[in-house]
Parts: structure tokens; sequence; C-alpha cells
């Protein structure tokens, strides 16, 4: 099999178990070498969003959104969105390789069944990006996970969130809209984005959600 990043060949030790055990054979769909460029969060983080820093205080971002709802959304972050998850990013979304989902799938699914939630809800991208792309890159990476679609964009602004700066970010309107509230009340939601920068998106949509009923919001994303 090749390496999905670099089409390099990708080989993998068998163990005696993969020998004697029926069934099929899972090979690695990344070589060693692209996937030891990736960066998963460990360390001094905020405890909050799981930005990386220094310390494991909240950090000034955390303690801004806090003072604006009233309440803190529990984030958590997988890897840093270092240079080679900004090429990943690129090839997966903007490229619309749907086939690098394959890449982070296992790891993502893995962390939301951990978290156990009683409803997931994907971040949604806007109908153009749905005509352009084709998919919705979060969903894409969460195959055989049960999803709630209650959130819809409803965003004007043609810009998007990539092209806008950190300032731009946090100050842009509401972009979701409910579908079927009523199905958040009294439950645990869990969101999932690919990416949290600012928290802008993921403090936009918890704010429905919560409004909507439900108990408890956390979120989680794959890079941050």
């Amino acid at each position: 099999m090749q390496c999905l990043l670099c089409n390099r060949l990708v080989t993998k030790r068998l163990a005696i178990r993969d020998l004697l055990w029926p069934g099929k054979i899972e090979w690695p769909v990344v070589c060693e070498e692209c996937w030891s460029r990736f960066t998963a969060i460990h360390g001094p983080a905020c405890p909050v969003c799981s930005a990386p820093q220094s310390t494991a205080t909240i950090c000034r971002e955390c303690r801004r959104w806090r003072s604006l709802y009233q309440w803190q959304l529990r984030h958590t972050a997988l890897y840093r969105y270092n240079e080679a998850m900004k090429d990943f990013m690129h090839r997966y979304k903007f490229n619309g390789d749907y086939r690098l989902r394959a890449v982070f799938q296992p790891t993502l699914v893995a962390a939301v069944k951990k978290l156990s939630a009683d409803l997931v809800v994907p971040i949604p991208v806007t109908a153009t990006t749905m005509q352009t792309r084709g998919f919705n890159q979060v969903t894409g990476l969460l195959t055989g996970v049960p999803l709630t679609t209650c959130l819809t964009a409803r965003v004007k602004d043609k810009t998007a969130q990539s092209k806008k700066n950190r300032h731009e970010r946090l100050q842009a309107p509401q972009r979701f809209a409910l579908v079927d509230p009523a199905q958040l009340v009294g439950k645990r939601v869990l969101l999932v984005d690919d990416v949290y920068t600012t928290g802008r998106t993921i403090y936009h949509a918890a704010n429905l959600v919560y409004g909507a009923g439900a108990t408890t919001v956390i979120s989680v994303s794959l890079a941050r």
C-alpha cells in the first residue's frame, strides 16, 4: 500500500497474532516519516481549550469567552496546527482530496467515543461549500459515528473563515441556525470541528445548543 500523503510504499511489521488471528490485516495508510510530522498535543496546555502553552493555566482567550457567555466550553484538541497539519487540511479541504479522511478518521472517532455524549453534532458547512467541495470535511472524519445534524450554516458573509484574520473571526456574526431543536433538550452534546482557531465557531454553535435546552455541551477538534 502507498502512503496517502507522499505515495511512498508503506510497510508493516506483522506480529504473530496477525498471522494466526483470522480476519483482515489493517495496514497503515500513512508512512512513519509522514506520521512523525504531526504533533499530538501533550504537556502544558490550557485546561479548557487544549491550546499548547508554557503553563497549564486557563488562557486569555478562554477567560474572554467566559466573561462573554458566563459559562465555559470544555474543548479537547488532538493535534497542533503545525505545518504538516496545515498542508493536510489544504489538501483535504481545499483541494478536495476525500481519500485523506482515512488519515485521521480512526483517531478522531476514538476520541469522540471516549468523550461519550448523548448526541454528536458536526459543525456544518455552507451550501456553497457543499456544491464546490462536495463534502463536509468534519463528517468525512466521523465515518461510523451516529451524527445529529441539528445545525445548519446560514452565513451571508461570502468570505471563508480560512481567509479571515483573527480579529475578523472573533467579530463574525452568528453563523448557524437550529433544525429540530427539541431533540437537544436534556442531552449531553458533543460538537465536532476540524480546527479550533479562535473558538468563535464552536461558541456560536454551543450557544444555540444550550439555548435549545441541552444540559451539557462539550467539543472536540482534530487540531488546535
